[in-house]
């Protein structure tokens, strides 16, 4: 496609005077990122896109609809006036019909444009798009009469910008130079071709692990930091935007995350043509396993993390068009995950909690009076978050969960609730026999009820890790899963379904003796892990990744079942008996302690 400097330079109208900015271009699928093609354009007949010369293709009589995750322009993310226009601007050769629509959700279709077009050659094509009243997701349809080639297809807002947004990208890494370098060169190459952008954008690489030193991409930099993980890493790179004024906001983005570049363009197209000065972008997340499907259009957090439209399928335009309007109506406790979180500094009025990792992103987003939202096709592409579970994850989960009820009145209800969620946690592990979990919770229990001077005290965590390492016994994966001679069933056959009060009285079957149990185990995927139900009268539960056959194997041991219910027992009692203080104490460490002097002492000083 051709978005050369000379180009890209020209449609910003850098020279010119003129107000014009390239808010979306045409996306393709990319294998190194997502190459799922139901995500970027639908077709009928022979289309599609050509990998090898980079352009988009339709045959005779056939069709392409960029209605996509990724191409749809979202017209409901501009507060777009009388004093602005939109138009796209299209590449294109071959004779055919162009069209285009404004879809709604619920509501009845809008077509803006139904045109001819003849072109011997390459010509760029220029229409104006009527900014109708009611939000909606704008696509592009072309429909061949002879073969038909597109190029690029720009959508453009000319007018005022509402905000002058510029970016500063904090990226936080622990010891994966590698994944940092592809992003960084990932990002050069993008911004040495789209220059109307450019300075409108900078990187921050906060190095905790001592092995990135320096990166390609020419706006960027590499600053050294003390290891207190994400929480620490990206309150540097705050730090550090903040103090030198190098930005409106700040983007947070995870070492690992794979992101189209593009994002970041629409990230400010966002901003630049937005009213609200507390405007968040969320992006949202999208698996490495299943790449056309929503894992998470950023969070709500009540009692538990609720990720918005979880397992939508974006194949599917009316999935798309739904989740974009739905998402608009949630802000209750609305958080945003710091895989791709962008956010006003002006904003900031609080800072995060010293979590290490696992939370931070919940608590600055419920601690801070940030608009969030998201915008189609901003994602980020990671790996799927049950491959990461371990002893060591639940017990992060469990504290920072308790830590956000007891903090943020909005989560506070009674002691019943927070008892309610302890023991949805820790009855789950415990009764699925995965008792170095259930051990996890119970210490992450007893951390929270040492108050704020725990977390002051241990701010690299490297004691904790190595306790909770030292815990995990049988979780631990392997690539030699050995469950001896019992034969192992998969999970869902030949289950109880009517059994859930007998398990619910039998504690899970840890107080019948073993001849009630069946004489087979249970095997279950790697991401669908601890379930009580497929456990329930199986002597043996072998936890595997079907691509590998690594994992673990649980058994039933009753009485360490029975020592983490007597551990865990105790400790809500001490919790119901200290509530109240550690309700005061993680609260005046929010509205006192928590600010940006507290991170310039943690981190600037020696």
């Amino acid at each position: 496609m051709d978005t050369s400097p000379e180009t890209s330079k020209a449609l910003s109208g850098s020279e010119t005077g003129s107000t014009e900015f390239v808010a979306q271009q045409l996306l393709a699928p990319d294998p190194k990122i997502n190459s799922e093609v139901d995500l970027f354009y639908h077709i009928d007949g022979q289309a599609g896109y050509d990998t090898e010369l980079g352009t988009y293709y339709c045959f005779k009589e056939s069709s392409l609809l960029f209605d996509g995750f990724f191409n749809a322009f979202p017209l409901h993310c501009y507060d777009l006036g009388p004093d602005h226009k939109l138009k796209i601007r299209i590449k294109i050769k071959g004779e055919g019909i162009l069209r285009m629509y404004l879809a709604k959700n619920e509501a009845s279709w809008e077509q803006l444009i139904h045109t001819l077009f003849n072109h011997d050659e390459l010509e760029t094509v220029e229409f104006d798009l009527p900014l109708l009243d009611g939000a909606g997701l704008l696509f592009l349809q072309v429909y061949a009469k002879t073969e038909v080639t597109v190029v690029s297809a720009d959508y453009i807002i000319e007018g005022p910008v509402l905000n002058d947004a510029t970016i500063t990208g904090v990226i936080t890494t622990f010891k994966r130079d590698d994944a940092v370098q592809s992003t960084s060169d990932r990002l050069d190459a993008y911004f040495q071709e789209n220059g109307d952008i450019a300075d409108l954008f900078q990187l921050l690489v906060i190095d905790n692990g001592g092995d990135t030193d320096e990166i390609s991409f020419s706006r960027g930099r590499v600053i050294k930091n003390k290891n207190y993980g994400g929480a620490g890493g990206f309150s540097r790179g705050l730090l550090e935007a903040m103090e030198g004024d190098l930005s409106s906001h700040v983007l947070f983005m995870d070492d690992d995350a794979t992101i189209f570049p593009e994002s970041l363009r629409r990230t400010l197209a966002a901003l630049r043509y937005c009213k609200d000065p507390k405007r968040a972008i969320s992006g949202s997340m999208i698996t490495e396993k299943h790449k056309w499907m929503m894992w998470e259009n950023s969070a709500l957090f009540n009692k538990r993390c609720i990720p918005l439209h979880c397992g939508v399928d974006l194949r599917e335009f009316e999935k798309v068009l739904f989740c974009a309007f739905d998402n608009q109506r949630h802000q209750s406790n609305r958080y945003g995950g710091w895989w791709y979180f962008c956010f006003p500094i002006a904003e900031v009025k609080n800072w995060t909690f010293p979590f290490f990792v696992r939370g931070d992103d919940i608590y600055f987003s419920l601690a801070n009076d940030f608009h969030i939202t998201t915008v189609p096709g901003v994602v980020s592409m990671q790996e799927d978050f049950s491959a990461k579970q371990s002893p060591q994850t639940i017990y992060l989960d469990l504290r920072n969960h308790l830590v956000q009820h007891l903090t943020f009145p909005m989560l506070r209800h009674s002691f019943w609730s927070d008892l309610s969620m302890l023991w949805r946690f820790f009855d789950r592990y415990n009764a699925s026999y995965h008792y170095d979990s259930a051990e996890a919770i119970n210490v992450a229990i007893e951390d929270v009820l040492k108050g704020p001077d725990f977390w002051t005290n241990d701010m690299d965590m490297s004691e904790k890790r190595a306790q909770i390492k030292a815990l995990t016994k049988n979780e631990a994966i392997s690539r030699d899963v050995d469950v001896g001679q019992i034969q192992l069933i998969k999970n869902g056959v030949g289950r109880f379904r009517k059994a859930h009060i007998l398990r619910k009285l039998t504690l899970c079957g840890h107080i019948l003796p073993s001849f009630f149990f069946f004489g087979n185990g249970r095997r279950m995927p790697i991401s669908q892990r601890a379930v009580p139900s497929e456990t329930f009268l199986r002597p043996v539960v072998a936890t595997m990744d079907s691509s590998d056959k690594s994992g673990y194997v649980c058994k039933i041991d009753r009485s360490r079942y029975f020592r983490n219910l007597k551990r865990f027992i105790k400790n809500v009692r001490a919790y119901a008996k200290a509530r109240n203080k550690l309700i005061a104490d993680y609260e005046r460490m929010k509205d006192k302690d928590l600010n940006k002097g507290f991170w310039q002492k943690v981190l600037l000083e020696d």
